[in-house]
């Protein structure tokens, strides 16, 4: 019995962890009381006890409350539910490649018609979900999108950031062969610095390529 509760990685004494990684004693001296199979019920109860206590923590909680209403307006909580909720703040994990493009636009000089733009949404609409993930990832250092925007109803209205994406050219001056070169992103203006790959295949392998490397903060 005592092995069993060994391993559950429990604390050995009375003590309890609290939210803030701060470890204090659940009753007077618990820091030297052991927890023992025959007192195990006492624990649990002293754990459910601090547990609430520290949940409705009036201070901890007003805090929370003023953080959150930043984000969304208190009023219309009642109206959501939990995954509306998580929609609106979170966006969406299925990313959609035509919503993608919709909010998408060139940099001059760049024209969607442009054979290389062309393999470039054809090679977003051939990866995976967790690959499309990558690359939202690798361009905007976000790993969801917004489920919608208000410019789809109204042409005049504000893009929902990081929307929208801007595709551009590689920048600088190089000597390197086209297809040899990396594509490079600039996730706090949701820059894409595309270059003109000769083939899909070549646009495929280096979009790839950037899903990879999303995680490395020296990418863009």
């Amino acid at each position: 019995e005592e092995a069993v509760l060994n391993s559950l990685g429990l604390p050995t004494f009375f003590t309890y962890r609290q939210y803030n990684g701060k470890t204090v004693e659940l009753t007077e001296d618990g820091s030297n009381i052991p927890l023992r199979f025959s007192n195990r019920h006492q624990y649990c109860n002293l754990v459910r006890q601090y547990a609430l206590r520290e949940l409705l923590a009036r201070q901890a909680m007003a805090q929370i409350r003023a953080g959150f209403a930043t984000i969304v307006p208190l009023d219309i909580l009642s109206l959501l539910s939990p995954c509306d909720l998580q929609l609106r703040i979170s966006g969406q994990s299925h990313i959609n490649v035509e919503l993608l493009r919709s909010h998408t636009v060139c940099q001059t000089g760049l024209d969607m018609t442009d054979p290389h733009i062309q393999f470039f949404w054809a090679a977003l609409r051939s990866l995976t979900q967790s690959q499309l993930a990558g690359f939202v990832k690798f361009a905007c250092n976000q790993e969801r999108l917004p489920v919608t925007c208000p410019c789809q109803f109204d042409p005049g209205a504000p893009h929902v950031p990081p929307f929208p994406m801007k595709l551009g050219p590689p920048g600088g001056r190089s000597s390197q062969d086209v297809d040899q070169r990396f594509i490079r992103a600039e996730t706090c203006m949701f820059l894409i610095k595309l270059p003109q790959y000769t083939t899909l295949e070549i646009m495929t392998s280096k979009l790839l390529e950037a899903t990879h490397c999303r995680d490395d903060p020296l990418h863009g």
